[in-house]
């Protein structure tokens, strides 16, 4: 997403100032020096995302950056807006968007999941809408090295690291107890084919 910003940064500051003055109204332009100072703003973000990733990105860099990102975008939304300029308005919108969604995404797609197997199935948050699987739609669930496996009748599979388990857990134990529910349960599975 950082690279994306950049690229945006980038390309419409470098737009922005490569407009010939005899276009540009006298109003519009301090708009030369703004597309100038984007452009090194888009260079120097792609500049930190490409060679200072891993410690920008992974500490409280990566924050500073989304804010500076949403800081240079935001006025070129207002101005644009104001001026009636829709398609950098919408550029620059569906920019802010994406990057407002990538942090969400990256704070919430850090929180512990737990999987919970019971008589119904096997309901584990944060798959979308095969959150929840019935235990006729199974066909078989594993656990081996951390790494819980579920095989759905509809040729889906779903992989899961298992960051912790309790301390009286069997792998074998729960293996079993999946089969038997599978087994019981798949009569009532009904094939869309």
């Amino acid at each position: 997403m950082h690279l994306m910003a950049g690229f945006l940064l980038l390309v419409m500051g470098f737009l922005t100032w490569l407009v010939p003055d005899s276009v540009k109204q006298q109003e519009f332009s301090f708009l030369n020096n703004a597309g100038l100072a984007y452009s090194l703003l888009g260079l120097a973000i792609l500049v930190i995302c490409i060679f200072f990733n891993k410690k920008v990105l992974q500490g409280r860099g990566n924050f500073m950056l989304r804010v500076l990102e949403l800081a240079a975008l935001t006025p070129v939304i207002i101005y644009s807006l104001i001026q009636k300029w829709y398609l950098p308005a919408a550029y620059s919108g569906a920019a802010f968007i994406g990057i407002v969604l990538a942090y969400y995404l990256e704070k919430n797609g850090k929180k512990s999941r737990i999987a919970v197997f019971n008589d119904e199935g096997a309901h584990i948050p944060g798959l979308g809408s095969k959150s929840h699987m019935p235990w006729k739609d199974l066909e078989r669930v594993l656990m081996r090295h951390r790494i819980l496996t579920i095989d759905c009748k509809d040729n889906k599979l779903f992989q899961l690291d298992i960051e912790t388990v309790p301390g009286n857990f069997s792998a074998e134990d729960f293996e079993a107890y999946c089969k038997v529910q599978v087994e019981a349960k798949k009569h009532l599975y009904k094939s869309d084919w």
